[in-house]
C-alpha cells in the first residue's frame, strides 16, 4: 500500500478491514485501527479550519484533538475530547461522523478520518491516568435517569463533576442501552462500552440494573425521591409491517428483538435463507448478523430505490453499504411484501409486489406504489423486519403523559433540556429524530447544564 505523504492532503489513508470472507463468520471487530505512524499521517492532513465542528452535534473541538495527535501528544488529545465527549472510544468506533461530511476535503478529495483518529486516541488512553478531572464536592443533590444509554451516561458524567449523584435505572442487566443491545459486537466491542461506563461510574454515578420504571418503581416515586428526573429511554418499541402470515409463525421477528437477543447471548436459529425488510443501518446490521449466525444467504428487500435508502449520500451510509455488499449480502430494491407464506406452522417464504416509484407534485421523495398485477415469491427460513422503532413511553402515568408536550413521537424540550413538566428533563432517542449516539451525547450535555442551573448550583 502506498502511504500518502504529508503534502498529499487530499488522499485519505484508509482504515484497514479484515477480509470479508473471514469476518462474516464471527463477531470479532472487523476494522483494524490505525497504528501510531498511520494516525499521525492522517491527522496531519487536517487544515484546522474548523468546518467540521458545526457538523458535530456535541460541538467537539475536532481540530484541537486532531492537531494534538499530529503532534504526537495523545494525552492532550484525550483531554480535549473529554471536555465535550465522555464516550470517545464508542463514538470513535460507531459514530455517524457527520463531521466528516462537513470536512473541507469531503467534496475535493477524501474527508479526514476524524472518527478513526478519535478511536486511536481513546483506545490508547487510560482514562483514570490520563484524563485530568476536577470534581466538585458532593452537593447532596440527587438525579434519577431512565435508561443507561448514551444520553443518561453523559448527564451522569457532567453532573458527577458538579457534585451531583445520578442513579440510572436500567431494565436490562447490561449498560449502554441501544449501544449494547442494538449494535452488533462486530461493530462495537463490549470492552469499549464497559471501559467508558466504568470510568463514568467511578466518578460516583450508579446503575440500578434490572429495574424497570413503571413496573418495579413508578415514575411518580422518582419525582418524589429525586431533585430532578432525566428521561433517556431508548428506541426499543418496534414498528411492524402488519404483513399477513406473521402471526402464524415465530420465524418472523423484528430487528430490534433479533439484535437484542443475539447481543444478550441467546441462540437464534436463522436457518440458511434470511430475508430482511428495510433499507437502513438496522437492516444491514440484521443481515450481517444473520451471516455470522450461520445463514448461507441474507438478502435485504427495500421498498424504495438505491438512491432513496436512508443515509444515502452520507459518508457513513456509503461505508456501511459497501461493507455489507462486500460480505455478500444482496439488495433488492422497490419491493412491498404482502404475505409471509406459512404452511403447517412452517415459514416457506415471502410473496411480494414490485413497486413503481411515482414522482410527487411539488417535489419531495418519490412514492413507492405496488404494481399488484406482478406477484413474486422468494423462499426464506427466517424473516426480519427492520422497519423502524419508537420510544415506549408506557412507564409514564396517563396524567403525566397529558402534561408532556410532544412533537410527533418526540418529547419537546426547551434550551435547557427540560420538558413541559418542571424538574423533568429528557434527551436522546426520546427527543431527537436522528437517533444516533453523538446526538444523544449532545442532548445529555445540554440537560446536564440545565439540571445544574435548575438545582441552583
Amino acid at each position: 500500500m502506498t502511504v500518502p505523504g504529508t503534502l498529499n492532503k487530499f488522499k485519505r489513508l484508509k482504515i484497514k478491514q479484515r477480509d470479508p470472507n473471514e469476518r462474516k463468520n464471527d463477531f470479532d471487530m472487523y476494522m483494524i485501527p490505525y497504528t501510531f505512524e498511520e494516525v499521525k499521517i492522517e491527522a496531519d492532513r487536517c487544515l484546522g479550519c474548523g468546518l467540521c465542528v458545526p457538523g458535530c452535534p456535541a460541538r467537539v473541538n475536532i481540530p484541537g484533538y486532531v492537531r494534538a495527535i499530529a503532534d504526537g501528544d495523545r494525552e492532550r488529545g484525550i483531554n480535549i475530547l473529554f471536555k465535550d465527549l465522555p464516550l470517545p472510544q464508542i463514538c470513535g468506533t460507531v459514530c455517524t461522523h457527520r463531521c466528516e461530511d462537513a470536512c473541507v476535503f469531503h467534496n475535493r478529495g477524501d474527508a479526514v478520518a476524524i472518527r478513526h483518529i478519535k478511536r486511536y486516541i481513546a483506545e490508547n488512553s487510560d482514562y483514570t491516568r490520563d484524563v485530568n478531572i476536577t470534581k466538585k464536592a458532593d452537593t447532596g443533590k440527587r438525579v434519577a435517569a431512565i435508561g443507561a444509554g448514551p444520553a443518561s451516561l453523559t448527564i451522569a458524567y457532567y453532573l458527577a463533576l458538579n457534585g451531583v449523584h445520578v442513579d440510572i435505572y436500567e431494565k436490562h442487566k447490561v449498560p449502554g442501552g441501544m449501544m449494547t443491545i442494538g449494535i452488533p459486537r462486530y461493530r462495537l466491542s463490549m470492552d469499549f462500552i464497559n471501559k467508558e461506563v466504568d470510568f463514568i461510574l467511578s466518578l460516583g454515578a450508579e446503575i440500578k440494573y434490572g429495574v424497570e420504571v413503571g413496573k418495579d418503581i413508578s415514575f411518580e416515586d422518582l419525582m418524589k425521591q429525586y431533585d430532578a428526573v432525566f428521561i433517556g429511554a431508548g428506541n426499543h418499541n418496534p414498528r411492524r409491517t402488519g404483513t399477513a402470515g406473521a402471526e402464524k409463525t415465530d420465524r418472523v421477528m423484528h430487528a430490534i428483538e433479533f439484535l437484542r437477543r443475539v447481543a444478550l447471548g441467546e441462540k437464534v436459529d436463522v436457518g440458511e435463507k434470511v430475508i430482511v425488510i428495510g433499507g437502513g443501518f438496522t437492516a444491514m446490521d440484521a443481515a450481517r448478523t444473520s451471516l455470522r449466525l450461520g445463514a448461507k444467504k441474507a438478502s435485504i428487500y427495500y421498498r424504495r430505490r438505491f438512491e432513496d435508502r436512508p443515509s444515502a449520500g452520507t459518508s457513513n451510509g456509503e461505508e456501511e453499504y459497501e461493507e455489507t455488499v462486500a460480505e455478500g449480502i444482496e439488495f433488492i430494491w422497490t419491493v412491498t411484501p404482502f404475505e409471509y407464506v406459512v404452511e403447517n406452522g412452517k415459514l416457506k417464504g415471502m410473496k411480494y409486489w414490485k413497486n413503481e416509484m411515482v414522482e410527487q407534485e411539488g417535489g419531495g421523495r418519490a412514492k413507492p406504489v405496488p404494481m399488484k398485477d406482478q406477484e413474486y415469491f422468494v423462499e426464506a427460513d427466517f424473516i426480519i423486519e427492520a422497519t423502524g422503532q419508537t420510544v415506549d413511553f408506557s412507564f409514564l402515568p396517563e396524567h403525566l403523559k397529558e402534561k408532556l408536550e410532544m412533537n410527533w413521537n418526540n418529547i419537546k424540550v426547551d434550551g435547557n433540556g427540560m420538558t413541559s413538566i418542571e424538574g423533568v428533563f429528557a434527551g436522546g432517542d426520546a427527543v431527537n429524530g436522528t437517533k444516533d449516539i453523538i446526538s444523544a451525547v449532545a442532548d445529555g450535555k445540554r440537560a446536564a447544564k440545565g439540571i445544574t442551573k435548575y438545582l441552583g448550583l
